[in-house]
């Protein structure tokens, strides 16, 4: 069943962007954890049993007593010997053994849970989970030795290690190594973990296109980083994770871009797959005190295990990791609407600005003050089609909204300088989101007319003291383009507002 569901994911029949959120119904209100089944629970004991496994065949025929169906191990045979080539990695005498001792320790740490209990955090509910990280250590070895339910829900993404654990191509195998360096270090570590991750489901923000259009919040100053920087360059800053509508996304089967990485680089990030249903529109998913014990490599196919990293975020008094991981799912236009004027129809933008403001609104007091400022990027820009200075100045827009700044990282793209110019002439004018939002939506409105007022009015021509109207149908269109009409746009708007007042002025005099 496990590799089943995973292949329709692989293959995009199903948990894609362009389908429709899974709703949560009829699923259950916690997790099952494997040591309250009793046949799993029983070979997961059995895994420690002497004599010491020392080879694959035999870990395959331990674990085949409490799984259903074939396994496989090519990949982890793979992982192993690369492992093993670039440094000092002693996956049967070592490694084994200390994610075998992990899991087993499930019954006793579970009585860090309310009740004993992993609960689910439920669409439409605002609520949180805190994990202890030493409980989260025992549930991600349980996952990786197969012995968590595979699928719970139809709305859950599947936790399953089973298509890693087969795959040999290049890129699955770095991922596993990835999670094996995981596991290989922490059992150097004498003490325990410390701290905790803590998992958000934020509902409950969303605004209608009025609301935006009339908000009078100040654009923030955004920050724009060099073209080919990562986010990893700033671990103190909250971190945008372009996530898959199932939280995680590919990262057990088949996904290589944005947010499999991160998983991957930071495996704790993994225990929301076990509780998190399917984000709705409007919501967002935020996860806290995830550590980074992996470096990286490469990109989709390309990816590689670029070693150990030693993550150089702050601590909090309690040793919690002090970062912050943002996920919201974009819109997938693959097969709809892909041009700027189709993303700019109310449906589409008012979706989007809500998902990023759920993204970015501090949970609490402390998360704005620890993290003032978001990393994010070209969201939803590669596969899903979506259009990168749209969606640069949409986050900007709902960043704004709820008081964070955003520190925007171009990567391939050559928006940069352009929408820093924007930016820094819109706060300096005192601009608010508001009037940016009301922009967006007079493009939309000037779409239909274009052509007529081109017509009528020659080329180019200034229809009512107003900037000349841009042919948003176009599915081409270039960046400059679109923000440089907002930015004329918005300079219209100050002018006009500057005159309102000086005739004020002049009226009360």
């Amino acid at each position: 069943l496990a590799r089943f569901y995973a292949l329709l994911r692989h293959i995009g029949l199903v948990g894609m962007g362009n389908a429709a959120p899974v709703s949560d119904e009829g699923a259950p209100e916690f997790f099952d954890l494997p040591c309250d089944n009793e046949k799993v629970w029983a070979g997961v004991m059995n895994l420690s049993k002497e004599p010491r496994m020392s080879t694959f065949p035999e870990l395959q025929q331990r674990m085949a007593v409490y799984i259903d169906g074939d396994l496989h191990l090519s990949g982890l045979k793979a992982a192993n010997s690369d492992l093993q080539r670039t440094g000092e990695f002693d996956f049967f005498g070592k490694v084994l053994p200390f994610i075998v001792r992990r899991a087993q320790q499930l019954p006793a740490l579970r009585g860090l849970l309310l009740g004993g209990k992993l609960p689910l955090l439920r669409q439409n509910q605002r609520k949180s989970l805190t994990i202890p990280r030493e409980l989260g250590v025992s549930l991600l070895a349980n996952m990786l030795l197969l012995t968590v339910p595979p699928v719970l829900h139809g709305s859950l993404n599947s936790v399953s290690f089973a298509e890693l654990l087969r795959d040999t191509s290049p890129q699955e195998v770095a991922k596993l190594e990835m999670f094996l360096h995981f596991f290989a270090r922490l059992s150097e570590e004498t003490a325990m973990l410390p701290g905790s991750i803590r998992i958000y489901r934020i509902v409950g923000v969303a605004l209608q296109e009025q609301e935006w259009c009339q908000s009078q919040q100040p654009l923030l100053p955004m920050e724009v980083a060099s073209k080919m920087v990562g986010f990893e360059e700033n671990p103190e800053l909250a971190h945008a994770d372009f996530a898959n509508m199932f939280i995680g996304g590919g990262v057990l089967s088949g996904g290589c871009v944005q947010e499999e990485i991160r998983f991957a680089i930071c495996p704790e990030l993994m225990l929301s797959m076990l509780v998190c249903p399917c984000m709705m529109e409007g919501e967002a998913i935020q996860i806290c005190g995830a550590e980074q014990f992996s470096a990286y490599e490469g990109y989709a196919r390309s990816l590689t295990y670029g070693g150990d990293h030693m993550d150089s975020s702050a601590r909090g008094p309690d040793g919690d990791v002090l970062s912050e991981v943002l996920a919201m799912d974009a819109l997938d236009l693959r097969s709809g609407d892909d041009s700027l004027f189709g993303q700019l129809s109310s449906p589409n933008m008012i979706r989007e600005l809500n998902k990023a403001l759920a993204a970015f609104t501090p949970m609490d007091e402390e998360s704005l003050r620890t993290h003032a400022v978001v990393a994010t990027g070209n969201w939803g820009c590669g596969a899903f089609g979506g259009c990168v200075p749209l969606k640069a100045v949409l986050q900007w827009a709902s960043a704004s909204q709820c008081g964070r700044k955003l520190k925007y990282f171009p990567f391939d793209s050559n928006i940069g300088p352009e929408l820093f110019a924007l930016t820094q002439q819109a706060v300096s004018r005192g601009a608010t989101v508001g009037q940016l939002v009301s922009s967006l939506c007079e493009l939309r409105g000037d779409a239909e007319p274009t052509e007529k007022r081109a017509s009528q009015c020659g080329e180019g021509a200034v229809v009512a003291g107003r900037p000349p109207p841009l042919d948003i149908r176009h599915p081409k269109l270039h960046s400059e383009q679109l923000l440089a009409r907002v930015r004329s746009m918005l300079e219209v708007v100050y002018f006009q507002n500057f005159v309102s007042r000086q005739e004020l002025s002049v009226e009360l005099m």
